[in-house]
């Protein structure tokens, strides 16, 4: 019998991904709520606040891809839907006038995260929960194509709904890092 905890895991995760993911959600629903309250703020401020939650997708996604105890190819996935996350983010900073630009940036960040995401959950049944990660990908996966293909007229729309969104994953995020804490606390 493991001394401790930490001595004898199998769980999925490695032990400190919990709480990135914990720390990134908290980030995430942060950012959410500022852009939700915070509409009517400036065209450089809003590029850097959409830029900051694709950077905290990118560090969920390359949490999973590093903490995670999935298949290389899931990994390389996870790594590259963070890449991609990463580059809208950079110009994300740059594009703030642009409402199109930015709804498309953050549209296309979050169908790549959403689609890395239902994959992972689909083929790491190892797990417990693997199925509600894939549900919380393709329900990513939607929010991405609505906010890429939908019209929005003004910033302000935009950053309601973005910011509702990216509370919604934060909490997401939060819940998943507990439930993984929670788990192999069980099991140990």
């Amino acid at each position: 019998m493991p001394a401790n905890r930490i001595e004898g895991r199998t769980d999925a995760f490695a032990d400190w991904a919990w709480q990135s993911l914990v720390v990134t959600g908290g980030c995430s629903v942060v950012l959410g709520v500022v852009m939700a309250v915070w509409p009517d703020k400036s065209e450089t401020v809003a590029g850097i606040l959409y830029g900051l939650t694709l950077v905290a997708s990118a560090a969920v996604q390359l949490v999973v891809a590093f903490g995670a105890r999935i298949a290389t190819a899931l990994k390389a996935l996870e790594v590259v839907s963070a890449i991609i996350a990463l580059v809208l983010a950079a110009w994300a900073f740059t594009s703030g006038e642009w409402v199109a630009l930015l709804s498309l940036w953050i549209g296309m960040a979050w169908v790549a995260r959403g689609i890395g995401q239902a994959i992972v959950g689909v083929w790491s049944e190892q797990f417990a929960g693997a199925g509600r990660l894939e549900v919380v990908g393709l329900l990513t996966l939607a929010a991405g194509v609505v906010v890429a293909v939908v019209q929005f007229e003004s910033l302000t729309s935009l950053s309601i709904v973005v910011g509702l969104l990216t509370i919604a994953l934060g909490v997401s995020e939060i819940l998943l890092g507990v439930r993984m804490e929670h788990e192999a606390v069980e099991t140990a």
